[in-house]
């Protein structure tokens, strides 16, 4: 009977370690994490329905080779790839459905590296707060972020026009050449600046107000979206891109192969936003208590 029992007892210690294993008492909590992210050449984003293509080159990001890369969203990501966490698998019934789920609804990961192997990831999640990683093996894992609440797959599920960088244009009141503020329902209220001689000049003022004129360039010296959007996305602003704008900004600085031209619509009411669309038929959304102080008028610049 003892040696029964011995044998049985030794099968159980077995089993339990499996199981372990399998519900992810014993595992590789960096199994995913990559150590050397300043060496990432390239990250590949696959989806359903998009992929977008995270690369570095002369020391820019870019976006699709199309854009430049948000910087802030740039650290965000490089942050998540370093400090994602196995947490533990998930549990052996859920195992093959949640693989299948990743592979049909989740989004591959590439990382290219100029100093490690490239490497292969899946990621999906429940949308809320489950995320997980799976490697080719096909084996699932539940990764967080230590220390924090967030849903980690979701850095994945970033649209292209969310990775590019919000700045328009950054210049200093040093550095504008010319800067043409213009209200088509009102000419008189229109401000036309030029640089001349290191001395600024504003169209039909002859006692002009520095101070006024440089708060004003302070104001618009890092002009930033909030938002990208595309025609199509939102029908609202498709519908009042088709109506006048209510005013346009065009600026050239010292840096600027061209002037940046940017259309401003009517805002919406009750929208707390402000549609502006660049030259390239971009459409942009700005915030508008943030915008509104810049819709100076011509009168604002005289001499009180």
């Amino acid at each position: 009977m003892l040696i029964i029992f011995l044998i049985l007892l030794g099968w159980t210690v077995v089993y339990i370690n499996l199981e372990q294993k399998q519900e992810g008492l014993s595992i590789d909590e960096l199994k995913f994490s990559v150590t050397d992210t300043a060496s990432i050449d390239q990250i590949i984003i696959t989806g359903n329905e998009f992929t977008n293509v995270l690369s570095k080159g002369s020391g820019y990001w870019k976006v699709n080779d199309t854009y430049s890369l948000d910087p802030s969203m740039h650290k965000v990501l490089m942050s998540v790839l370093n400090q994602v966490r196995v947490k533990r698998t998930v549990p052996r019934n859920d195992l093959q459905k949640i693989s299948e789920d990743i592979l049909n609804n989740g989004f591959k990961i590439e990382i290219r590296s100029a100093s490690e192997p490239d490497r292969v990831f899946y990621a999906g999640g429940n949308g809320i707060s489950l995320s997980y990683f799976m490697g080719e093996d096909e084996v699932p894992y539940i990764v967080h972020l230590p220390g924090y609440e967030s849903y980690v797959t979701g850095i994945f599920e970033v649209a292209e026009n969310d990775w590019r960088d919000r700045l328009i244009f950054q210049t200093s009141w040093l550095g504008i050449k010319t800067l043409d503020l213009s209200y088509p329902g009102n000419a008189n209220n229109n401000i036309s600046i030029r640089a001349e001689n290191n001395l600024y000049t504003v169209a039909g003022i002859a006692k002009l107000d520095t101070a006024g004129l440089m708060g004003f360039l302070d104001k618009i010296s890092y002009f930033y979206t909030d938002q990208y959007i595309d025609a199509g996305q939102v029908e609202a602003y498709d519908s009042l891109k088709k109506t006048k704008p209510f005013a346009l900004l065009e600026v050239y600085s010292l840096g600027m192969d061209q002037p940046v031209k940017i259309e401003f619509y009517p805002q919406i009411p009750g929208d707390n936003v402000i549609l502006g669309i660049l030259k390239d038929e971009q459409m942009c959304l700005f915030s508008s208590n943030r915008l509104e102080p810049i819709f100076i008028k011509r009168e604002d610049l005289f001499v009180r």
